[in-house]
Parts: structure tokens; C-alpha cells; sequence
């Protein structure tokens, strides 16, 4: 599902993160030369700036992941769902629906896959911990996949 030279560089980096009660995490993704909206775009954030994970219950509980690079000269947002609309948890999704937004512009794909390795809720309800991969595709053209390997703890 995703790239395994991407998956790597997440376990590294994953690894080399140290435990502390401070926020952390990282967002490394990439994309191919044709995929929409990111065109060959990557990034590889650790930690990124202004780095968010959040549910949206009232979007179909979604869970939407942003971060700016740390120079703060690029942005990503990318929303996870489900199309049945059912909370997100732990494991693997296929064929669901994964948006990615790019300086601006956005790209639905409502056959993409994501899988969450980890999630856990702070006390008032809030994402305070994620790690998770996303993929995105155009359809079924070569050439045209966004991956993104995310760690997040808040």
C-alpha cells in the first residue's frame, strides 16, 4: 500500500522519536508526477508546524490531519472517511474516501486507502494520539498516487 522506501523512513523516524509528554510526531509524504493536487510534491515534517489531527463528527467523522512544513512555506490538509459514515479506528480501510488539499486545491478520492496503526482520546474526547499512512489516487491513472505516513501525540 504505501511506498516501502516512505514506510521506512516513518519507522525511523518513529523509532528515533524519544518518549516525552512534549508534542511530537512527524508527516512524510510524497506523490507521483501525475497525482492531483500535489504533482509530484513531498515533504518529510518532523514535527511540522501547526500540526493538527482532528475528528469531525459532524462530517461524517471524518478525521482531518494538517500541517505546514517547518519553514511554513507549504501546507497539506488530508481528511480520512468512511463511507458508511462510521467512526474511524484502529485498521486498515480500503476503497473509502481520502481527500487531500494542496496550496489551495483539493482532490477527492472516493476509492483510497488509509490504515490506522494506533489512535487514542485525551479526556475531553480529542485526538491526542495517531499514527497512521494514507494513499490517494486519480482514478486509474499511472503514475497519480499521493502517499503520507503520519505520527501525531498532543
Amino acid at each position: 500500500m504505501i511506498r516501502s522506501v516512505l514506510a521506512a523512513a516513518a519507522l525511523v523516524l518513529a523509532t528515533a522519536t524519544p518518549a516525552s509528554a512534549e508534542p511530537t510526531g512527524y508527516l512524510i509524504w510524497d506523490s507521483d508526477k501525475d497525482s492531483s493536487p500535489t504533482h509530484g510534491s513531498s515533504g518529510s515534517w518532523t514535527p511540522p508546524s501547526l500540526f493538527s489531527v482532528r475528528e469531525d463528527p459532524e462530517k461524517g467523522n471524518l478525521i482531518r490531519i494538517k500541517g505546514e512544513s517547518p519553514d511554513e512555506r507549504d501546507y497539506i490538509m488530508i481528511e480520512l472517511a468512511r463511507h458508511d459514515g462510521q467512526r474511524i479506528g484502529e485498521g486498515d480501510f480500503a476503497d473509502e474516501r481520502v481527500h487531500v488539499v494542496y496550496h489551495g486545491l483539493g482532490s477527492w478520492d472516493e476509492g483510497g486507502d488509509f490504515a490506522v496503526e494506533h489512535i487514542a482520546f485525551n479526556a475531553e474526547g480529542l485526538i491526542s494520539e495517531f499514527d497512521g499512512a494514507a494513499e490517494h489516487h486519480n482514478g486509474d491513472r499511472p503514475d497519480s498516487t499521493f502517499r503520507a505516513k503520519v505520527s501525531y501525540r498532543r
